[in-house]
Parts: C-alpha cells; sequence; structure tokens
C-alpha cells in the first residue's frame, strides 16, 4: 500500500524546549510547541518532537531556540495511546485516563528563522500536509445550527519513515480526520471502513472537556484535553469507497457502445 504521512509546520515557538533522555537509547529528545497561522486567520498550537539528538546537539537547540523565534519542522504526524493522571476535586482520588497523544515528529533538523517574521505572510505554507490511509471506523455525521455539516473518521497510515526510539513494534499512526460542508457531504456519500483515501490539508489543535466518573467516589470528573486533528482542503477516494450507481452504470453502458461499434 502506498504511504505517505508528510507535514511542513512554520510558527513562532511558544514554550522552551524540554529535553528529555532516551535511557534505552543513550540520546535525547526535545519536545516544544509552536503557534501557527492558517490563511483563514485560525491559530492552532502543535506539539513537536525531535528525537535521536547527541547531548550535545540537544544543549544548542536550546541556547537558540528561545520563546518568540520562529521555526520551520518536516515532519510526520504521529499518534500514541498514554495514561494521563486525573485528579477528582471531590475525594482528591487520581484516575488513570487513556488519551490519544497526536504531535508532529521531526524527521529533519528544524530551521530556526534568524529574523523577525510575519505570520500572515507565510499563512498560506505555514500548516500544510498529506495522508495516504484507510478508515479505521465509519464516518461520523455532526450537524450545528450555526454552521455546516461535519464528517469525522479516524485513518490507519503506515509509517514512511522509521523513527527507532517510537517503534518497538509499531508502524502504523492513527489521526483523526474533519471535514465541513461539501467536503463532509462527499465523505458520509462515499466513504466507509476500509475505504482508502488521500487527504491533503492542516494540522488543527483545540481544547475539549471531557466527562469520566471518579473510580474512587463515582463524582464526575470534567477536565480539559488539547486535542489534534486534520481539517481536510481536498480528499481523493481511492479504494473501497463508495460511488453513484448511476455512474457505475452509465460507464458499463458506454463499454458496451464501444464494444458493438468495434464489431
Amino acid at each position: 500500500m502506498a504511504r505517505e504521512n508528510a507535514f511542513i509546520i512554520i510558527g513562532e515557538l511558544v514554550n522552551a524546549p524540554i529535553v528529555l533522555l532516551n535511557e534505552e537509547y543513550k540520546n535525547y529528545r526535545i519536545s516544544f510547541s509552536v503557534k501557527t497561522v492558517r490563511r483563514n486567520g485560525r491559530m492552532d498550537y502543535p506539539k513537536i518532537s525531535v528525537y535521536g539528538l547527541s547531548e550535545e546537539d540537544a544543549r544548542a537547540y536550546m541556547r537558540r531556540m528561545k520563546p518568540g523565534v520562529f521555526i520551520m519542522v518536516r515532519g510526520m504526524l504521529s499518534t500514541k495511546m498514554l495514561k494521563k493522571p486525573v485528579k477528582c476535586e471531590a475525594c482528591g482520588a487520581i484516575s488513570q485516563i487513556s488519551t490519544l497523544q497526536t504531535e508532529i515528529i521531526c524527521y529533519s533538523n528544524p530551521f530556526i528563522f534568524g529574523g523577525a517574521v510575519d505570520p500572515k505572510e507565510i499563512a498560506e505554507f505555514s500548516n500544510i500536509g498529506n495522508l495516504i490511509g484507510s478508515l479505521c471506523t465509519d464516518v461520523s455525521r455532526m450537524d450545528s445550527a450555526n454552521g455546516p455539516t461535519a464528517a469525522q473518521f479516524q485513518m490507519a497510515v503506515n509509517r514512511r519513515y522509521r523513527v527507532r526510539e517510537l517503534e518497538h513494534g509499531v508502524r502504523t499512526d492513527y489521526p483523526w480526520i474533519k471535514a465541513f460542508g461539501p467536503t463532509a457531504d462527499e465523505c458520509l456519500k462515499r466513504l466507509r471502513k476500509s475505504s482508502q483515501v488521500y487527504v491533503s490539508g492542516a494540522y488543527q489543535t483545540r481544547d475539549i472537556s471531557r466527562h469520566v466518573t471518579c473510580e474512587s467516589c463515582g463524582k464526575q470528573i470534567v477536565y480539559t484535553e488539547r486535542v489534534g486533528e486534520v481539517i481536510p482542503s481536498g480528499i481523493e477516494f481511492l479504494n473501497h469507497c463508495l460511488f453513484e450507481q448511476k455512474e457505475d452504470t452509465k460507464a458499463a453502458e458506454e463499454g458496451a457502445a464501444n464494444e458493438k461499434e468495434k464489431a
């Protein structure tokens, strides 16, 4: 199956990088978030990680990567299930909640701009990505009185590049896709679980409220979680998609007519 999972993110560093030592591989990882501005004016805050650094490289990035500088990264969208500790305000118990962490894994050296950058001038290409994969869920429809129809589904995307610190037998990521308007209508009409698609779009982050039940006292816990998803600017329907019957019938009729003329 074709593999494609590539994103380019350009944005302003919003926090000093966190440096972590990988004991197994004896190298370092840096993680940070940037603020990007898309052409529609929306701001997103993707988390980015760079793996496999020597101590010298990690220190060099720490010296140069100060909040406010602009950075460009080329990488892939990565997902990983983690346990997140959530405290119950009623009884103080800590519950471990399963959550899907989505981030951009940089597979080339981040580029740090030397001067000031106007976010509006780079909005056209500051947040772009492409994915090829198969749906691992059916498409969900979401209607809103204040906006267009939305369609949401999750994809299974095979990794094109290897990050040995992340692998441990994992070669597939599972990003969520959220489409709106006519694109959403086409997704609802054409797609089902196992459909293969090519998605081009932007990486979006947003904060949502989650509700879980405390395992200790049974009270409701409300907490905020930042999630990442891809908003398509275009979707190509590749394999195992649903196409209109009349299109298939018309093609068959045209083919039969052509054969008759040849005969």
